[in-house]
């Protein structure tokens, strides 16, 4: 993020705080304490299947929803392994055998990184692009949290509602 930050200086965006970043393998919206109880579960099932593996940021990014109307801007996962492929593919079935909607779209592994606080100009979201990060060093998957978003005037604000470790 420093790096793009650096290049982009005068982009209105409003990146995000190192200690929001997450990844998100399944989104829910609202839900009851029944819901979370049975999310809960699925997760613990979830993460009896996976043992902890190593992801990577890949240096390369995108924006959605496209470069013609770009409001977040996200870095990709290198994941080598496939294990990060997997453990969204368990989740996925462990929420549908509790009665969670499927996703309909396919899980793209990424992390975002910026909001534009306006529809910014589509040859600087071409340089965001072209530009990238350097790549991170490995890094450790050892677990999955779920959390609570609670959206206020300043932002969303993160609750941990359980964390299960990858066995």
């Amino acid at each position: 993020m420093e790096h793009l930050r650096s290049e982009f200086p005068n982009a209105r965006a409003k990146w995000q705080q190192p200690e929001k970043l997450h990844l998100t393998l399944k989104f829910l919206g609202d839900i009851d304490d029944t819901q979370i109880a049975k999310l809960m579960e699925a997760v613990e099932e979830t993460s009896k299947k996976i043992r902890p593996f190593q992801l990577q940021m890949s240096g390369t990014g995108g924006v959605f929803p496209s470069t013609r109307n770009a409001w977040v801007l996200w870095l990709g996962l290198a994941d080598e392994t496939g294990s990060l492929r997997k453990l969204s593919e368990i989740l996925e079935s462990e929420c549908q055998k509790r009665g969670f909607a499927s996703e309909k779209r396919e899980f793209k592994a990424h992390l975002t990184i910026a909001r534009f606080r306006q529809n910014p100009d589509e040859f600087l979201v071409k340089d965001f692009l072209r530009s990238g990060a350097p790549p991170s060093p490995p890094f450790e998957v050892s677990e999955i949290v779920i959390y609570e978003s609670e959206l206020q005037p300043r932002g969303s604000v993160y609750k941990i509602v359980s964390k299960h470790e990858l066995k």
